[in-house]
């Protein structure tokens, strides 16, 4: 295996996130689909939900992926320089190239309408509008530690956010999205209070499943909730088996490299699912990175958010 060159793998991932607003190739309107039908844009409520795209993306991500493990495994990181130069040409000359799984993309669709669903049966007021809720937050370009980048997209997604009015909080809906915006504060003086939707919910409806659980590392580390998350797996009727790695000890499931190295995410994946099935069959997780590398590695993972709506049975 010759592996990728790290820095064409950053530089295209900064040149297309500021050319189009996404990391990867994705073609117009493909992060509002999950809305489609559902009553969702009421104005005027103190929070607005912001999806930061990244449950939508993880379909093209997965597509994406696919073709930097043919990368990988041939010594073709000299693509990635090519594809950059056609980006700045057209953007839309690649979204050809990606081409996810439409069960994936329904599938993760489904799980927005999930939260959606939890956050209307817990009596959370929000407001949704597309052109705003479904930007991507950066969360990679924060992840790789591509500062300037970073700032200068932050600075466009403030903007859009601050344009709808008083605004008091924002609703993230995963780890990455949550923590990337708790730092727009220092990046671009975004000074709007950010809360998890696993904050303000409540399970749903109760079920009866024995599983274990798979804490995304910013969610138990940098932000606290592993409590949090038990208290309404435990409220939903859920009977969980504590694996080996948990809470603050969680293992990572190989997802902050999939784009560096896609070999190495893969083996760090298959590790962690193997101590997950030490404790039980099935294992819940509530990052969508986490949900797509563990179920690579062969993992049988749900969402938290199918758990707390009923939606998962034995």
């Amino acid at each position: 295996m010759r592996g990728l060159k790290i820095s064409s793998v950053l530089r295209f991932m900064r040149t297309y996130t500021l050319l189009t607003g996404y990391p990867v190739p994705a073609p117009p309107g493909f992060a509002s689909q999950w809305s489609r039908g559902l009553d969702l844009k009421r104005r005027g409520s103190r929070y607005l939900l912001f999806t930061g795209a990244l449950y939508q993306l993880v379909p093209y991500i997965n597509a994406t992926v696919r073709f930097l493990s043919l990368m990988e495994s041939r010594g073709l990181s000299d693509l990635l320089d090519v594809a950059e130069s056609l980006a700045k040409l057209r953007p839309s000359y690649l979204q050809g190239l990606v081409r996810p799984d439409p069960r994936e993309v329904e599938e993760y669709n489904g799980i927005l309408r999930s939260i959606a669903s939890l956050l209307a049966s817990s009596q959370v007021d929000f407001m949704y509008d597309p052109a705003v809720s479904n930007m991507y937050s950066g969360a990679l370009l924060f992840d790789y530690g591509i500062a300037d980048g970073l700032r200068e997209h932050a600075t466009k997604v403030a903007k859009a956010i601050e344009s709808e009015g008083e605004v008091e909080g924002v609703i993230t809906i995963d780890p990455h999205t949550t923590l990337t915006l708790m730092h727009y504060r220092e990046l671009v003086g975004f000074d709007i209070k950010v809360v998890n939707y696993l904050e303000l919910v409540k399970p749903r409806l109760s079920t009866q499943i024995k599983a274990t659980i798979h804490d995304s590392c910013i969610y138990a580390r940098d932000l606290g909730l592993a409590d949090r998350v038990r208290s309404l797996l435990k409220g939903a009727g859920v009977s969980l088996v504590e694996p080996r790695n948990h809470g603050t000890r969680t293992s990572c499931c190989g997802g902050p490299v999939e784009s560096l190295s896609p070999g190495l995410a893969e083996a760090i994946a298959v590790r962690r699912v193997r101590e997950l099935r030490e404790a039980s069959d099935m294992a819940i997780a509530m990052c969508p990175i986490c949900l797509s590398n563990l179920r690579r590695a062969g993992g049988s993972v749900v969402d938290i958010a199918l758990v707390l709506n009923g939606l998962v049975k034995q």
